[in-house]
Parts: structure tokens; C-alpha cells; sequence
């Protein structure tokens, strides 16, 4: 029946945009604390530097702050558009699309995982320079 065909329909559509909406949130969330730990650590330990040559010359040029804000939102914009292009184009060729969760559990998740070890481990670089710096 047509009724079941477009609920079953809708019920797609939702799935593909609650799983590209929870992908680019936990991407959102992750490059934040990714984005927030360095911009601590680069303002307030000493000898910490940033490893991307990319975005050290952004935090030179235009400033810590502004440079993360950018840098990070053109990292997520860009993840976005390239997870959500690769999950239409496979959908399209494939008649069933059941392979574009995939891509998109793979296009969000990586860097999403990447984005919270770099968290992680600039956490740890910040609680070892409040260590060092604090008195005994």
C-alpha cells in the first residue's frame, strides 16, 4: 500500500537525518573541547606550541581565539560537506542506500574519536603545567 511506502519513506529520511544531526553535534562537541584545550594550554602553559603548521600561522596571524574559532568551524564545515556528499553518492548508487549510515559512522566518528584523544591529551599537557607550576 502507498501509506506504508511513505511512512517507510519518512521513517528513512528521519534515520538519515538524526544520524547526520548526532554526527555533526558529536563532532561539534568533540572539536570543541579539542579547540578549547588548546586554546588554554597555548594561552596559559608555558612551552606549549601548536603542532599544525596551518593553524599556528592562523594563531600568528589573527590571533589564539579567532584563529581556533575559524579553524574550527572550517574543520567542521568541511568534515560535514564531505560525509554528507560521500553518504548521498553512495546512497544514489546503490538502490537500497543501506551503506550510507556507514559513511556517515565512519565520516563523522574518525575525526569525532581524533578530535577527543587530542582533547585528552591536552588535558593531560594541562594538568602537568598547573603541576609544574604549582609551588610544593
Amino acid at each position: 500500500d502507498s501509506g506504508t511506502a511513505v511512512r517507510a519513506s519518512s521513517l528513512a529520511g528521519f534515520e538519515r537525518s538524526a544520524l547526520s544531526v548526532s554526527g555533526v553535534g558529536l563532532l561539534t562537541a568533540t572539536k570543541f573541547a579539542d579547540a578549547l584545550t588548546t586554546g588554554f594550554g597555548l594561552r596559559y602553559v608555558p612551552g606549549i606550541y601548536e603542532a599544525n603548521p596551518l593553524a599556528n600561522a592562523a594563531f600568528h596571524r589573527i590571533g589564539i581565539v579567532e584563529g581556533l574559532l575559524w579553524s574550527s568551524f572550517v574543520v567542521v564545515v568541511a568534515i560535514t560537506l564531505l560525509t554528507e556528499i560521500a553518504a548521498i553518492a553512495v546512497a544514489a548508487r546503490r538502490p537500497d542506500g543501506h551503506l550510507a549510515p556507514v559513511v556517515r559512522v565512519v565520516g563523522y566518528g574518525i575525526p569525532a574519536l581524533l578530535f577527543a584523544v587530542v582533547a585528552v591529551y591536552n588535558t593531560t599537557l594541562l594538568l602537568a603545567g598547573i603541576e609544574a607550576a604549582t609551588p610544593l
